[in-house]
């Protein structure tokens, strides 16, 4: 997050500082051949979860931290994980890692094995590209391979400081406010049969060492769950972010919001499938952009032939018209207006990449694919800061960060005012695609009726009364759409932030491995859009 004036930062723990030295006697040692490329990546992730109903609080806590060694030999990289972290017992490890690398490696030679080495990117090299001023504004004037480089996210209030009664307290109060200000949404506060908040705390602190690199980051990753219910009827939101306490600071005016949705799905109509005009919100616009060509510009899965999206960028196909752009970015250290950075934002990737912008879809034309380090090299095309993992216990894969289209120029009433007859989604309900066939389908809680340019105030829900689905192909949904918001899309003035909106949200690639990631945009009018 970006301020005027910065406030603080978050820190390393002072016991993973006395740690980070001892890295490097590791790293000597998993240098054993100098061509090789060997890093020492450790990770420690602290979560705590705080819930409150109208019946019971809960909490729940738990520590994990391991550390990760690797060694790429210009055939194959190995990998040795291990939770033992005390130098002793990494020292044996890299030991072990080298041992089997030789092994391997001669082995490689003997069968005429392709090689393709890599050396790490100087620091001269990581400061010629862009890089967001956060990022900048952190790494110190003078610095070289051994320089210890700390990147913590910026906050007002410390979420770490707040004791178990303290947040307690905080998401009881929130319940009561729920039922207090139901009469504002024509409720009653026995219409509302459940309500539960839950706020998430997770302390993320990692370490990543090179040959030419040194790098901690500590980000303070902060949520809050709000569920309505009704009967059958759900109304849910999540806010939070990557900063401190401000991230989940719920108005009067969201909570009123919530209480308004859900007493419309109470007499909500069925969607009658068809083609309609839609209007997308950010998260729902967010979320047809990780689907569309988020996922299947993954290199390693465009490497492994699964995705159709590296044969049509090599072909230079044109899949969307002129305001298909889409962008992938974990550096989103200010999300739209709000206080905080966004759910899919860090400083470097868990292979030490800087984070760094990047188009993957330029006006309906497919840019170089997200990478790691291993499908960069299978490709041949440029590294980017995309290698994720679950956790230190599993690989690494090529991740989507925050991923959103760009801005238009349009304002959300005038693209109301463009619908003769259609809908308006905001809440999303998940998603999947076919990065090889390039079929699409998104999750709608629910649409508002507009007509003339104007809302009918009446809500459908999907045909059999519950969410909607957004289906068809990819190339023919980014063809059809007509116009796009600003990111203050409320306002006629231009924009004064850099970044749309992306919400919080996670992945899962193989059916498995969940990140967390963002999903975001503007406001975005498509039109004939399969609803069922």
């Amino acid at each position: 997050m970006t301020h005027s004036n910065p406030l603080h930062r978050a820190r390393l723990s002072s016991d993973l500082e006395s740690l980070r030295p001892k890295f490097n006697d590791i790293l000597g040692t998993l240098e054993a051949n100098p061509s090789w490329y060997a890093s020492v990546f450790f990770e420690r992730k602290s979560n705590q979860t705080f819930s409150a109903n109208l019946k019971q609080t809960q909490l729940s806590d738990s520590v994990s931290s391991g550390a990760v060694l690797r060694i790429y030999d210009g055939y194959t990289l190995f990998e040795q994980a291990t939770d033992e972290t005390d130098p002793t017992t990494l020292l044996k490890e890299a030991r072990e890692l080298v041992a089997r690398v030789k092994t391997s490696e001669a082995a490689s030679v003997a069968a005429g094995a392709v090689k393709r080495p890599y050396s790490a990117p100087n620091w001269k090299v990581r400061m010629a590209n862009t890089l967001d001023p956060e990022i900048m504004a952190q790494i110190p004037s003078v610095v070289d391979a051994k320089t210890p480089v700390h990147f913590g996210i910026g906050y007002e209030k410390n979420p770490t400081t707040a004791t178990t009664e303290m947040r307690l307290t905080y998401l009881k109060g929130l319940i009561e406010r729920v039922k207090s200000l139901a009469p504002k949404a024509s409720m009653s506060a026995a219409e509302i049969t459940f309500i539960t908040a839950r706020e998430g705390l997770a302390v993320e602190e990692s370490i990543f060492v090179d040959r030419e690199s040194n790098l901690s980051q500590t980000l303070y990753r902060v949520s809050l769950t709000l569920i309505l219910m009704s009967g059958a009827e759900r109304s849910a939101n999540r806010f939070g972010g990557l900063g401190g306490s401000e991230a989940i600071e719920v108005s009067d005016a969201n909570i009123i919001e919530m209480l308004e949705d859900l007493r419309a799905l109470k007499n909500a109509d069925r969607l009658k499938p068809g083609k309609y005009t839609l209007l997308l919100g950010p998260t729902l616009s967010g979320v047809l952009a990780h689907e569309a060509f988020g996922h299947s510009q993954e290199g390693d899965t465009c490497a492994r032939g699964r995705s159709k999206a590296w044969e049509l960028h090599k072909e230079g196909s044109l899949v969307g018209n002129e305001h298909a752009t889409i962008l992938n970015s974990p550096a989103v250290y200010k999300n739209a207006t709000e206080k905080s950075a966004a759910w899919g934002s860090y400083f470097f990737d868990e292979e030490g990449w800087l984070a760094q912008e990047q188009v993957i879809l330029d006006k309906g034309v497919l840019s170089s694919p997200m990478t790691n380090l291993t499908s960069a090299l299978r490709l041949g095309i440029p590294r980017s800061s995309n290698g994720k993992r679950e956790s230190w216990q599993n690989g690494v894969y090529t991740r989507q960060t925050n991923t959103y289209f760009s801005a238009g120029d349009k304002t959300v009433d005038e693209l109301v005012a463009m619908i003769d007859y259609g809908f308006v989604g905001m809440k999303a309900a998940g998603g999947m695609e076919d990065p090889k066939g390039m079929g699409i389908q998104v999750g709608v809680q629910y649409l508002k009726e507009v007509k003339n340019g104007k809302f009918t105030g009446k809500v459908f829900k999907g045909p059999a009364g519950g969410d909607i689905q957004i289906t068809g192909y990819v190339p023919d949904v980014l063809n059809s759409i007509i116009a796009k918001s600003k990111i203050e899309a409320t306002s006629s003035s231009p924009d004064t932030v850099k970044h749309p909106f992306n919400d919080c949200g996670g992945c899962g690639k193989y059916h498995k491995e969940i990140v967390y990631a963002g999903c975001g945009g503007p406001h975005m009018l498509l039109k004939d859009q399969i609803l069922g």
